[in-house]
């Protein structure tokens, strides 16, 4: 009796581990969807350029090239 006692409480452990490790995982993804878009731009203007491509952003007619400030925009 005591041995079957142990299995099912080794089993719902197990049971509720294997469901809180699922759950947080798709919190986790949700969660990064939201997030990195957002400092892939971030990490766009600081650096002038697209991270994704390489390309350099022109801003003005005369084609010069400079950094915006995160804390203008």
């Amino acid at each position: 009796m005591v041995t079957y006692l142990t299995i099912v409480i080794l089993v719902a452990f197990l049971a509720g581990y294997v469901l809180g490790k699922h759950c947080g995982w798709h919190k986790g993804y949700n969660k990064a969807q939201a997030v990195v878009p957002l400092e892939m731009r971030q990490q766009s203007l600081e650096q002038g350029r697209c991270v994704i491509c390489e390309g350099l952003w022109t801003e003005t007619r005369k084609c010069e090239n400079y950094r915006r400030e995160l804390d203008t925009l």
